[in-house]
């Protein structure tokens, strides 16, 4: 796992947490909201190891020693007094599972370590049974406790959960960060990395797992066929490719989103005013396939852009409440096409 000061990008957070620990001012609850990939888990696990090194204290660093048996035991994800509560169902955190992993255990003093944490990871997921469940385990903790609710929606949350934690929000790491990171730990081209960075808008974890994932080339070179000739493509052709996305309804997500990327690039061409083509150029992340998405700038004027940007938002939409796979993205498909 990676040290606090090793995780890139994010550095308000992380003073935060440096500065709690250089003044034993340790919140007992913390809501870490940001998109999925984003860096939460490694946050929270890296100030979690902070606060358990036993190291720390002779060393007078703010950050962990990495040698002790504490950090030893972070690093294998053993470490007995960093609790990480799972669930069963995959959509809701139970009052039970809330009981039982952090209400009922919570009052037991620490094993080893001068801290209890506690990591509920998809946190919007608990019912609002669960979360009066911790609320008063928020209101009234142990002095050694600490919890962290990791979250995509902090909305999610009851207004009195939200008043008693300390909201840290993680944010984009630059471009350029990411590009050089993906380029060094990954060992992709430059131009792999360029891609990876624009299309995770500076997501590390989303950028990471584009680069690594054969599964999104696959997805991706599909999507781009579809998207490079949809001005023209027949009805027939239509029915054929989304046949072919059975295969990935597990990464549908990345479908919308390449989608979406598409029609943004088309966008920002189309309101570039420059004679420049080279500095238009510059902005999109479909830097290769330029010459198709120039083509397809000038059969489309902002009104209709806007108008499929929304029909992906609304297709996205209509996939989570479980309509038809097929239909859903036949019928996108279609209306992006009459645009043109």
């Amino acid at each position: 796992m990676a040290e606090l000061n090793e995780i890139l990008g994010n550095e308000r957070i992380k003073e935060h947490f440096i500065t709690a620990v250089h003044h034993k001012k340790i919140s007992h609850a913390y809501i870490m909201e940001g998109d999925k990939g984003s860096g939460k888990k490694m946050l929270a696990e890296a100030f979690s190891k902070i606060l358990q090194c036993e190291g720390r204290e002779t060393t007078g660093l703010v950050e962990s020693c990495g040698k002790c048996e504490s950090c030893i035991q972070m690093e294998h994800h053993d470490h007995p007094d960093v609790i990480w509560v799972s669930h069963e169902k995959p959509n809701v955190i139970s009052v039970g599972e809330i009981r039982e992993q952090i209400v009922n255990t919570v009052e037991i003093m620490p094993y080893k370590g001068p801290y209890k944490i506690y990591i509920v990871d998809e946190a919007e997921k608990m019912n609002a049974a669960a979360q009066n469940a911790i609320l008063k385990t928020i209101e009234e903790p142990p002095e050694y406790a600490v919890i962290f609710l990791l979250t995509t929606n902090r909305g999610a949350f009851l207004d009195t959960i939200l008043s008693r934690c300390i909201l840290l929000a993680t944010r984009p790491v630059p471009g350029t960060a990411v590009e050089k990171y993906l380029v060094e730990k990954c060992s992709v081209s430059k131009e792999e990395a360029e891609f990876a960075a624009g299309f995770s808008l500076g997501n590390i974890g989303k950028a990471e797992a584009i680069v690594s994932s054969e599964e999104f080339q696959d997805l991706k070179e599909l999507t781009l066929s579809i998207l490079r000739y949809i001005h023209e493509i027949e009805s027939y052709e239509i029915a054929d490719k989304v046949k072919e996305y059975k295969k990935y309804k597990n990464r549908i997500e990345d479908f919308f989103d390449i989608f979406l990327m598409w029609f943004r690039d088309i966008m920002l061409l189309k309101a570039d005013n420059s004679v420049n083509a080279e500095a238009a150029k510059k902005k999109i992340i479909f830097k290769n396939e330029y010459a198709y998405l120039k083509k397809q700038v000038d059969k489309l004027d902002l009104e209709a852009i806007d108008y499929v940007i929304g029909k992906i938002h609304r297709a996205r939409v209509r996939i989570k409440s479980n309509v038809n796979f097929d239909a859903t993205l036949e019928l996108l498909i279609v209306e992006a096409r009459r645009e043109f």
